[in-house]
């Protein structure tokens, strides 16, 4: 059996007590600043590990939530329970977290997660990826600089800084040129699993680029209709709350939408974080400037003059 096989099975069952015994904090570090969907301002949190993990990491790619598989230095980092996580060979990281209690809270959690993927690896396909991110310094070389905004940024440079980061495509800056060459890179496994090489092949993607463009137009043209019906549906709505002897407040308009939603007037006190008693008074007011007698009735209303779906601000 493969030796990576045999290492990578027994970090099901093995005892990850020194990553406990090393566990400590850190206020600012490698993983800072590098993830949007992660509020990385807090502390974060660092660990050693008695054994090596590196074979592992094709499988946590192929699994956990927005991986990305480094090469040069051979690391990985992912988002678990709305934490950025991430291991090198031998030691862990993971933020944010406000203090050592919680770090100690969440590291069960990372630990299992790699126990359950050692478990499952014989089920998984490996993501033998690697993320070799591209400086933004030289992708910036490549565009206009004439920061027409067009790609939704408000500088080429700031685009670039994105698109390093993977945040966005290539295909969002009409001025880019187009590529010397274009390849798909194939993974070839072998009977076990393990990534023996890969093959490129030449492709032809200037009919996919027509599509994408093609597509993103369509999409701005939907979210420019879609901001277009919803100012028309709000004017609609504040004219037809206008229209009453007495127009619906603001909170009165909460109210009748969780009253269309099915809620209590007890469970609308505690969303809104008032009496039970200011609910029952804001209930009757809406039932008396709308003219209804029960609540079937309010929401039917609602619903007719678009009151029910308005977003709050």
């Amino acid at each position: 059996m493969d030796d990576s096989i045999i290492h990578t099975n027994t970090l099901a069952n093995h005892d990850f007590s020194t990553a406990y015994a090393t566990l400590a904090l850190f206020s600012s570090g490698p993983l800072a600043g590098q993830s949007a969907a992660v509020d990385c301002l807090a502390l974060g949190a660092r660990f050693e590990l008695d054994c090596e993990l590196a074979p592992l990491f094709p499988y946590i790619n192929a699994v956990a939530d927005s991986a990305q598989y480094y090469e040069k230095p051979v690391y990985i980092k992912f988002l678990l329970a709305d934490r950025l996580c991430a291991f090198y060979s031998t030691e862990g990281a993971f933020t944010p977290v406000r203090d050592l209690a919680e770090a100690m809270d969440f590291l069960p959690t990372l630990l299992d997660f790699i126990r359950d993927v050692s478990r499952r690896r014989p089920q998984i396909v490996p993501n033998n990826k690697k993320y070799n991110p591209t400086s933004a310094v030289d992708i910036y070389r490549l565009l206009p600089g004439s920061n027409c905004r067009e790609c939704g940024f408000a500088t080429c440079l700031a685009f670039a800084a994105a698109l390093s980061r993977g945040r966005t495509s290539m295909a969002k800056c009409p001025h880019m040129a187009d590529p010397l060459e274009e390849k798909a890179t194939y993974p070839v496994y072998d009977s076990k699993g393990n990534l023996l090489r890969t093959v490129s092949l030449d492709i032809d993607t200037s009919g996919l680029r027509t599509k994408i463009s093609q597509k993103d137009a369509r999409i701005q043209s939907l979210e420019t209709q879609l901001s277009d019906f919803e100012k028309r549906r709000r004017a609609n709505i504040a004219s037809a709350n206008a229209e009453l002897p007495m127009p619906l407040t603001r909170r009165e308009i909460q109210v009748l939408r969780r009253i269309a939603s099915g809620f209590t007037n007890r469970e609308i006190s505690s969303q809104l974080n008032i009496s039970h008693h200011t609910v029952k008074s804001h209930v009757i007011h809406i039932f008396n400037k709308i003219g209804v007698n029960d609540r079937a009735q309010a929401s039917a209303w609602g619903a007719m003059h678009g009151l029910i779906d308005l977003l709050e601000n």
